[in-house]
């Protein structure tokens, strides 16, 4: 039997350094270790970014741009949102991927089945952080593409149950399967590259960490709060690690006004490639985000073999399950007193270095690539889906 045809969105794989992007590659390398016969088609309205460039040869998949008349700019988005369905019927595509929350609107008519995966509904939960239009196009490419595509990917079973209660999308359609880890950050890295990569950016040996872009849903400012709240000899220095969304100067005033010049520090251009020696060289992985789909940086702290603390409410406990600790995202003194009992106990932080790079392991690329290859095989033979991954602790045994 002939292997099917599996086309991609992958223009956030092919430009998007991180988050989307992250996700996006994760699922094309796993896919291809998974079936290293799979034919693998990846369509993007813009050429990829330098650093990108070699993705296409190295999964072995074939790159699909605009036809020429698209190629203008203005119009690429327009070729990606209304006729990409059209050219991936023409090139016998069996099966479309939507790696970012849609499909294309004309790919229905084609008769091309389709898998769209959702991040989250963040910008229903919350619409006053996104700027009118932004909120409007997502609400109109986004509904429409849960609604239409043959089945829903969601990242997490909270993001599942957004899609039910707010897009009313039959939890039949629905499976869960959470973003695979970057293997980086649990690869050990030497001592001297290590070090030499805290050069790169003035760090001290050993440090607290939050990484994530500075916006106001990451909530970065309870952690500003908790270190004016913790004695400066008994406490290690805070960074910042994220790209500037806007609430970087809100933050630097708050430091400035707490007198923690010397304690807090904001990099805003940490490269990908020293990420991870970074976060292998944290003491602790802090993570107060108010709301996320999912939280992919508790699970590559917990890789890392470092404790992670992160923001009670439930959001971010299917990544970081019973080995992180949680705060109330609201209350800067439980963040200091959590982090108190990790950095005055090391018996505790020994404990969570453990579990946390045991738990991580559930996120290995290799072990939820095959998940999503059933999916596909559900789809396309229009069997049922295969049965919900729930990503409480007891479930996740399942698929160890």
């Amino acid at each position: 039997m002939t292997a099917p045809r599996i086309g991609f969105d992958a223009v956030r794989a092919l430009r998007n350094r991180t988050g989307l992007g992250s996700y996006s590659r994760g699922v094309l390398a796993g896919l291809r270790r998974a079936n290293p016969a799979l034919p693998m088609h990846l369509y993007s309205p813009r050429t990829p970014r330098p650093e990108f460039a070699a993705l296409p040869e190295t999964l072995g998949a074939e790159l699909h741009l605009p036809p020429r008349r698209w190629q203008r700019f203005g119009v690429r988005a327009i070729w990606r949102t209304f006729d990409l369905g059209r050219d991936a019927a023409t090139d016998a595509i069996d099966l479309y991927h939507g790696l970012s929350h849609e499909i294309p609107r004309d790919l229905p008519a084609t008769g091309i089945r389709s898998v769209v995966t959702f991040h989250d509904l963040i910008y229903e939960a919350h619409p006053g952080w996104f700027p009118i239009a932004d909120r409007w196009s997502y609400r109109w490419r986004y509904r429409w593409s849960a609604r239409h595509a043959t089945a829903v990917v969601a990242v997490s079973a909270r993001t599942r149950q957004e899609l039910i209660d707010r897009y009313e999308i039959d939890p039949s359609r629905i499976a869960v399967v959470p973003p695979a880890r970057n293997p980086a950050f649990a690869a050990p890295i030497p001592a001297p590259e290590r070090e030499a990569a805290l050069a790169r950016y003035g760090l001290p040996s050993e440090y607290l960490l939050s990484v994530g872009t500075l916006e106001a849903r990451k909530n970065h400012a309870v952690l500003v709060a908790a270190m004016a709240l913790l004695p400066p000899t008994a406490t290690l220095p805070l960074i910042l690690v994220g790209r500037d969304g806007g609430e970087g100067p809100a933050l630097r005033r708050a430091i400035a006004a707490a007198g923690l010049d010397r304690r807090v520090r904001i990099l805003t251009t940490v490269s990908a490639e020293d990420l991870p020696a970074l976060v292998q060289s944290a003491a602790i992985a802090l993570y107060p985000s108010r709301i996320e789909g999912f939280g992919m940086p508790i699970v590559e702290g917990q890789s890392a073999g470092i404790p992670v603390i992160a923001a009670a409410g439930g959001h971010l406990h299917e990544a970081g399950g019973s080995a992180a600790r949680y705060a109330d995202p609201e209350n800067p003194a439980a963040w200091a007193e959590t982090i108190a009992s990790i950095l005055g106990n090391s018996s505790v932080a020994t404990a969570m270095r453990r579990d946390g790079a045991a738990h991580a392991r559930r996120f290995d690329g290799d072990r939820l690539a095959p998940q999503l290859l059933a999916i596909y095989d559900a789809v396309l033979t229009g069997a049922q889906l295969p049965a919900t991954t729930d990503l409480s602790e007891a479930s996740m045994e399942r698929i160890r």
